[in-house]
C-alpha cells in the first residue's frame, strides 16, 4: 500500500473524522480471538527510535497486519477529493505506509531465515463498500478497496483470509520475538528467557513481586524493565534500589551490559542506583518516582518504598517477602544454572556428596547454595565452614543463604554473632578443621590457599570462577579432582 492520503474540499470546508471506536478492529477481535493475537498502542524500538503501533493483528497463516482507522462517513465525503500526501506531511490524515516501512525493517535488521508476510488494512468504520464505491474516483485511485474493511463486518473475517495465498503458518512466538524482544545479539540470540520476556513486557497496572529460584535472572529482569519503561517513556522518573553497596554495583554493571547488548539507547549516568540506607533519607525529603525498583525486598522498607510513589507510580520488586499488597509474578526457569541447582533449591533429590576433593567452575554464589542444599541434607550445619576470599563476596554469599536456609550465616568479625554458618577469610584457613570447607578462591589466592586444603583432613569443595584455578589443582601431587 502506497503512501496515502490527504484530503481536502475544493469548498474549503473541514472535514472532521468522526470520534466512534473501532467497531470493525473489535468486530475482528471476537472472530479471531481463538487464532491470532492483538496489540493496541505498542511501542516498538530500532535502534534510537520508538514507534507506537496503534493497531496490529499477528495470525498463524497471514503474518502482521496492520490496521489504520478511516473514520469518515459518507456525508463528510460528498464533493470532497483525495490527494496523495507528501511524505514529511505530518498532518495526513492516512499514514499506514510508515508503520509498514518501520515493521519490514525491523524484520530485516532481525530476520535472517523465516520471511513474514507483513499486511497494511484500512478499517472503514463509517463507510459500507457501497458508500465507499460512490465517492469520487481520486478515493479509488489512492485507497486499495482489496486492502480496505468497510462497516460490513459480518464479511471482514472472510476477506482477511483471502489475504493467504499460500498455505504457509507462522509461530506466533516467533514473530512477537521477533518485534518485540529488545534484548536482541547478533545472529538473533536472545539475553532473556521466555519468563523473562514475558515480565519485560508486562503492564504495570499494579505493584508487583518477583518470586524465583536463585539463578533465574530476577536481578536483570528488574533492570531490564526499569530501561524498557525508561525507553518507552524517557520523562519517567525511575530509581532502583539494591541492599548494599556491593548489589549497586552489580546492579549497575548489568545496566552497562543490557544498554551494551540491546537496542536501548540510554545514558547509564541517568538511571540512578542506591542503596537501602538512603530510603528513609528520600522518604523525608518527600522524593517522589513513577516507577521504583527493588532489588531483594525486606518487609521493613516495603512502607517507605511505597511513600516514594507518585500518584500513578509503580513498584517493582524482588524477594522473598510475603506479602498480600503486592501481585505475585515467578520465573519457574533458570537461564544459567544446572538444573542440579534448580533442583536443589527446591528440595528434590540431588546426587549424593562427593567422596574426595571436589573442584567447582561457575557462579560463586550459586554452586556454594548447591553444595550446602546438598550437606545440610546429610550433616549439621556445625560441621561446615565456609571461607571466602573477598569481603564484597562474603557479604552476597551471606544474603543469598540467609533467603534460602533456615540457618543463618554470619561474617567472623560480626560483633554480636548467634549460632549459624560461619564465613571466614582466607587468612583463617590454617585454623579451620570442622569435616567439611566450601572455599571460594579467585586467580590471586588459588596458590596458597590449595596447598593449605590440600594438607587438611576434611572434604573440600573448592569454587572458582575460573577454570585456570583447575590447572593448579591437577599439580598438586595425590589429590583426586572432580570438575563440575
Amino acid at each position: 500500500m502506497t503512501l496515502f492520503s490527504k484530503l481536502f474540499s475544493s469548498s474549503t470546508k473541514q472535514i472532521s473524522p468522526s470520534l466512534s471506536p473501532n467497531p470493525i478492529y473489535e468486530s475482528l477481535q471476537e472472530s479471531f480471538k481463538h487464532d491470532a493475537q492483538f496489540f493496541k498502542d505498542r511501542p516498538l524500538f530500532l535502534n534510537d527510535i520508538q514507534h507506537n503501533i496503534k493497531l496490529m493483528m499477528i495470525h498463524p497463516h497471514l503474518g502482521i497486519i496492520i490496521f489504520n482507522s478511516f473514520d469518515y462517513g459518507l456525508d463528510d465525503l460528498q464533493g470532497v477529493t483525495a490527494t496523495q500526501a507528501e511524505k514529511d506531511d505530518t498532518e495526513a490524515d492516512v499514514k499506514i505506509r510508515g508503520d509498514y516501512e518501520f515493521i519490514q525493517e525491523r524484520l530485516s535488521k532481525n530476520l535472517h531465515i523465516q520471511e513474514i508476510p507483513v499486511h497494511s488494512i484500512l478499517l472503514c468504520n463509517e463507510l459500507s463498500e457501497d458508500e465507499f464505491d460512490s465517492l469520487d474516483e481520486s478515493f479509488h485511485r489512492l485507497i486499495p478497496k482489496n486492502l480496505s474493511l468497510f462497516n460490513d463486518i459480518h464479511n471482514n473475517k472472510k476477506k482477511l483470509l483471502t489475504l493467504n495465498e499460500t498455505e504457509k503458518s507462522y509461530d506466533l512466538s516467533y514473530i512477537k520475538k521477533i518485534l518485540f524482544s529488545e534484548l536482541i545479539l547478533p545472529l538473533n540470540q536472545s539475553l532473556m528467557s521466555h519468563q523473562q520476556e514475558k515480565i519485560l513486557h508486562k503492564e504495570l497496572d499494579k505493584n508487583y513481586l518477583i518470586k524465583a529460584l536463585p539463578g533465574s535472572g530476577k536481578s536483570s529482569v528488574l533492570v531490564a524493565k526499569a530501561l524498557y519503561e525508561k525507553m518507552k517513556n524517557p520523562n519517567l522518573t525511575l530509581i532502583i534500589f539494591a541492599q548494599r553497596a556491593c548489589h549497586v554495583h552489580k546492579l549497575q554493571e548489568i545496566i552497562f551490559k543490557c544498554i551494551e547488548n540491546t537496542q536501548y539507547r540510554l545514558n547509564p549516568a541517568e538511571i540512578t542506583v542506591s542503596s537501602f540506607e538512603s530510603i528513609q533519607r528520600r522518604c523525608r525529603d518527600k522524593e517522589k518516582y513513577d516507577l521504583v525498583i527493588c532489588d531483594d525486598l525486606n518487609g521493613p522498607d516495603l512502607n517507605a518504598l511505597e511513600a516514594l510513589l507518585s500518584k500513578k507510580g509503580r513498584l517493582l520488586c524482588s524477594g522473598n517477602y510475603e506479602n498480600n499488597t503486592l501481585s505475585m509474578l515467578t520465573l519457574t526457569e533458570s537461564f544459567r544454572l544446572s538444573p542440579a541447582l534448580c533442583a536443589a533449591c527446591e528440595g528434590q533429590e540431588v546426587d549424593t556428596l562427593p567422596q574426595s576433593l571436589s573442584f567447582n567452575v561457575g557462579n560463586l554464589i550459586m554452586n556454594t547454595v548447591l553444595i550446602l542444599t546438598k550437606l545440610l541434607k546429610e550433616v549439621s550445619y556445625k560441621e561446615i565452614s565456609i571461607v571466602s576470599y573477598n569481603k564484597n563476596v562474603s557479604l552476597q554469599l551471606q544474603d543469598e543463604i540467609n533467603d534460602f536456609f533456615d540457618e543463618n550465616a554470619y561474617l567472623f568479625d560480626e560483633l554480636e554473632k548467634a549460632e549459624g554458618l560461619l564465613i571466614h577469610p582466607l587468612s583463617h584457613l590454617s585454623c579451620l578443621s570442622k569435616k567439611y570447607m566450601i572455599v571460594l578462591v579467585d586467580e590471586q589466592s588459588r596458590y596458597d590457599s590449595i596447598e593449605l586444603i590440600s594438607r587438611a583432613q576434611t572434604k573440600s569443595f573448592i569454587l572458582s570462577e575460573s577454570e585456570g584455578i583447575y590447572n593448579t589443582l591437577t599439580t598438586i601431587k595425590g589429590l583426586h579432582n572432580e570438575i563440575h
